[in-house]
């Protein structure tokens, strides 16, 4: 009795984490169902369940140029219904960086030369240019 107690709950913690890193997501216009599993960085840096799930819902938005799309629970016993689809954290960058929004920013080095630079000009004009 004990020993099939340990085998069924190794069973299911062996499911469990199989789907743990599974995102399901349903979208809107057009629709479409995904299974959506995050490519992890390296085994040191783990993502989260909702860092995973908002990487999934803004990345297969854009590419499958839908609307919307949400994250569906997985309804017991049962498995995600869609399209498998892997996604990384370059195609996130990708799309965030499509969306209007700067990742540059301008070092202390730029921001120093730049100054010293303006400053000459303006002395060499003798103030003219200032």
């Amino acid at each position: 009795m004990h020993r099939l107690a340990t085998l069924a709950f190794l069973v299911a913690a062996g499911t469990l984490a199989a789907k743990a890193g599974e995102v399901c997501l349903t979208c809107d216009a057009p629709s479409a169902s995904y299974r959506c599993v995050v490519e992890q960085p390296s085994e040191k840096y783990k993502l989260g369940g909702d860092v995973e799930q908002e990487i999934c819902t803004k990345v297969l938005a854009k590419q499958g140029q839908h609307q919307k799309c949400q994250v569906t629970p997985v309804p017991d016993g049962g498995q995600c219904a869609g399209t498998a689809k892997t996604v990384t954290l370059a195609d996130f960058q990708r799309v965030a960086g499509n969306a209007g929004e700067s990742t540059y920013q301008e070092g202390a080095f730029e921001v120093a030369r730049r100054n010293v630079h303006d400053t000459w000009l303006c002395v060499s004009s003798m103030f003219k240019d200032c």
